[in-house]
Parts: C-alpha cells; structure tokens; sequence
C-alpha cells in the first residue's frame, strides 16, 4: 500500500462516522458514503478494504473477549494476505501493528459505547413502558357534563354525566384493558392485541367494534348494546357472543345474563343529549335526571312509586318543566329547592323532593 493509500485506510477506520456506517449501525449515512466513492474512484480498493475490516471487528451483543478479538485480527489478516488485489507496504509487520493499535482501540470504544448505548435505551424504554403500564390515568366525566376521550391506541371514549374511565397511559403488548363505571360509548380502534372493558358487570372483549356500557354502581341491570362488530361477554361462567342490534342485560343481584335484539338508538342517543324512556322505572328515570342536571331529588312514597313505569323523551329541556311533565302524567306533587351559595363560596345542589298525590288528577294516557 502506498504511503498516501495507507493514510487514507487509517483515516477511514479511526472516523467514528465511518465505523458506525461500515458497522451497519447508522444507514442515514448511506448517501454521504456514496458521494465520497464517487469523489475518490482511485481509492475504492482501500474504501472496500477499510469497509471490510470494519465489518469484521463488528461486535455481537455479547463483548468479546479479548482473545475473540486476537482470533478475530488473525482471521483479518490472513483475509488480507490472500486476496488477489493485496495493498503492500515496506515492513507488512509492523503496519499491521499500527493498524491494530488504531483500529482496536476506537472500534472497541465505538462497539462499546454502540452496545451499551443500546441496552441502555432498551433498559430505559422498558422501564418507561412499564412505568407507564403501572400508571393509570383516570377520566371522570362530572354531573351534568359529558366528555370525550383518546386513548393511547387511538380509540375513543364518549363519557356520560358521572362516568369514570381507568386505563394505562401504554397499553401493554398483550393486551388492552381498560375500566369504567357508569355509561360509556367506546369505539375501539382495531389492534392485534385483544381490548377488554372491565365493569360492575361482565367482562367484554372487543374486536374492533362500537358499543355502549351502562354500569353505574347505584343501579342493578348492567345494559351493553352492540352497534358495530363484534364483542363477547364473560361473567358468572357465561360467555356470551354479541352481533350488532343486540342488547345484553346482567342483574347485578341474580347475575342472570340475558340477550335479545333491540332498538340501539334510545341506548346511545344521550350522546346528543336526548334521552329516550320506554317502560322505565320512575326510579330509573329520576337517577339520569340526578345525573343530568347535578341535582338531588328524593322520591317519598315507597318502591311501589319507584317502580311505576314511564314513557318519555328528553332533548335539553329545563329541569323544572320536565318535573311539571311528570306531575302532569302521574299522580305526583314535588318541590324544588335552588341552589344556594356557600359559605366558602361554592354552589350547594340543587334539591327536589317528589311525593305522591292522590287527590291531584293527572292527564290520562293516551
């Protein structure tokens, strides 16, 4: 090798940039290593030499050892030896030397620091996964409020008045699994990892799907209806397959899980704000009005009047002339009580108490 070929081999294997290129460890240089072919065509043998050298000091993921690397150098060196196109120099020996002492000490820091840096950042992004995974982050959509919400894969989340929604700030790899109360409307986005929705009922698998969930803690009939896909039920040693149209039904009490077809809409058109009752308790119907409007009412005439059936449709109308709509239709008289400023400056809720009324007379049913 002439002297000003040798000083361009020992350039290239002393530039960290160069290693990392050669070493297959940084391919955004591709285009600058091309250009610098091109420049110097009179040195693409001592470019392939000094690439192939690189190569051949390239590190595994487990650090040599340093006889890995005497074995290694020997292999190099009788590569060099036998090749047809051999760079010669004055005294072979002792520039083999110079190149071992200039190659070996920056390709093992550079592998080194390469390999370390790797594990490193696989260290740290596995602990910041996991710690992400552990963390849970918790939405709470407030009375007389609905909010939406994004999760990490990208599906969403529409929470009605008083729901709260538990999930991990990365879902893990095997799974996504998330947690709630009160009424949510998931549309999940479709994923290999399989989504779980955990509530006071059974537990739902999705595939890819929208559905609503009505599961607040106050109230006996956990209601699932399936707009989209497909989702199954597992609870009490049921599971249950679930097709669009369908409605599942489990009683929190018996743990009786039941399914028939139905109308969708009623079950999630609160999320225009409208609220559609059919044969519905008046207990049901005063708990969303609670909700609602973030108000307490309280029904005074027993569980008879509790379970009185009704028939209505909300769409945003003033609390008061729904409360005159309901003593309108049934036999009832009430009394509403504003909210009222506290001493710290906060509101009080507003207060509405319901009582039967014998001697009113109500508008007959048509």
């Amino acid at each position: 090798m002439k002297q000003n070929e040798q000083k361009i081999y020992e350039k290239l294997i002393s530039d960290q940039r160069f290693v990392a290129w050669a070493s297959g460890t940084n391919e955004a240089d591709d285009s600058y290593w091309e250009q610098w072919r091109s420049r110097h065509p009179e040195y693409l043998p001592v470019f392939e030499e000094a690439c192939e050298t690189v190569r051949m000091f390239r590190f595994s993921e487990v650090d040599p050892s340093p006889d890995e690397i005497n074995r290694q150098w020997e292999q190099a060196e009788q590569r060099m030896r036998t090749q047809t196109k051999k760079l010669i120099l004055p005294s072979i020996l002792d520039w083999y030397k110079r190149v071992a002492a200039i190659l070996i000490l920056p390709l093992t820091i550079a592998a080194l620091w390469f390999f370390y840096s790797q594990f490193q950042l696989k260290t740290e992004f596995e602990r910041v996964a996991n710690y992400h995974q552990e963390h849970q982050v918790q939405v709470e959509a407030p009375l007389g409020g609905q909010l939406v919400a994004e999760l990490p894969d990208g599906s969403k989340a529409w929470l009605n008045s008083g729901s709260t929604l538990n999930y991990p700030a990365v879902f893990s790899r095997e799974k996504r699994e998330v947690e709630m109360s009160g009424e949510i409307y998931f549309q999940v986005a479709k994923g290999n990892e399989p989504f779980f929705v955990k509530n006071l009922g059974p537990t739902i698998q999705v595939h890819g799907t929208e559905f609503n969930v009505h599961a607040y803690e106050n109230e006996e009939l956990v209601t699932v209806a399936l707009a989209e896909g497909k989702i199954s039920l597992n609870g009490n040693g049921q599971q249950l397959e679930v097709i669009p149209g369908e409605v599942v039904t489990f009683n929190r009490r018996s743990e009786q899980l039941d399914k028939q077809k139905d109308d969708i809409y009623p079950y999630t058109c609160w999320r225009e704000g409208r609220y559609i009752f059919r044969n519905a308790s008046m207990g049901s119907v005063l708990r969303t009005l609670e909700r609602r409007y973030n108000v307490s009412i309280e029904l005074r005439g027993g569980e008879e009047l509790s379970q009185t059936k009704y028939n209505a449709t909300i769409s945003g109308e003033p609390l008061e002339q729904i409360l005159e709509l309901l003593t309108f239709t049934a036999p009832l008289s009430y009394e509403y009580r504003k909210a009222k400023v506290l001493d710290d400056g906060s509101f009080s809720k507003a207060e509405v108490v319901l009582w039967k009324n014998n001697n009113k007379m109500v508008s007959p049913k048509k």
